[in-house]
């Protein structure tokens, strides 16, 4: 079933479930990307009660196909909004082991 045909509903539990994964794989990243260009289309649905701060800026900057997000770019972030900073390192943990898992 295709992201968009899941109801409100099944759509939370499915960004949730794989939000909350120890580790992703792409196809993780893929179903998040995709979950949360959903509850955008969706009228913003309150993405972010369903992913961290963190999770669109990482998307936005990082794309899993051609890199990382660097350790400067993170030291950066905590100096101007250490309340995200913890999230965005967590993410891009995560995000590293789907990139490893794609080599």
């Amino acid at each position: 079933m295709r992201i968009k045909d899941l109801n409100r509903d099944d759509l939370v539990a499915l960004a949730q479930q794989t939000y909350e994964k120890n580790e992703w794989t792409q196809e993780d990243v893929r179903i998040l990307r995709g979950s949360w260009d959903e509850f955008q289309q969706r009228g913003g649905e309150n993405a972010v009660m369903f992913f961290r701060p963190a999770f669109f800026g990482v998307l936005k900057v990082h794309e899993i196909e051609s890199g990382v997000v660097d350790e400067g770019f993170i030291r950066m972030l905590e100096s101007i909004a250490s309340e995200i900073a913890q999230d965005y390192r967590e993410i891009v943990r995560k995000l590293q082991v789907a990139l490893l898992q794609s080599k």
